[in-house]
């Protein structure tokens, strides 16, 4: 029974080997550069960039400020490198009139569409429906 021991117990490393198998190793993309400024009002403006080539920029302000209407209106960009080795960059805004995005790879009816539904009038609430 001895002799089998050390059989056994190769095939149990073997059977654990096979079962989790080596993942590969990922790269580590560096971050260049974050900023994050928020001011005491709620706005914003942030901003990022990596080495793979991702970059992102969004700014945030108040609109229609100490009235029910309070919001806030985002602008952004982000751009990054798609698989085929092309930039891609994306600009988009958004706010209480909806997002509306932007770009080379969005499709210029979707942009339309969104541009448009901005300027629709507002469905009342449901508490005001009653």
């Amino acid at each position: 029974m001895n002799k089998l021991l050390p059989l056994f117990v190769l095939a149990a490393l073997a059977t654990v080997a096979i079962a989790f198998p080596e993942k590969p190793e990922q790269e580590i993309i560096p971050v260049l550069r974050s900023e994050i400024n928020k001011r005491p009002d709620g706005s914003y403006d942030s901003a990022y960039e990596t080495g793979n080539g991702i970059v992102h920029n969004e700014e945030a302000t108040i609109q229609d400020k100490g009235t029910d209407e309070e919001a806030l209106e985002v602008k952004g960009s982000y751009k990054y490198i798609n698989d085929l080795g092309q930039e891609v960059e994306v600009f988009y805004t958004a706010g209480k009139n909806g997002f509306v995005p932007y770009g080379s790879i969005i499709n210029p009816e979707i942009t339309a569409v969104a541009e448009a539904a901005k300027d629709l009038p507002k469905l009342p609430e449901k508490s005001e429906l009653h």
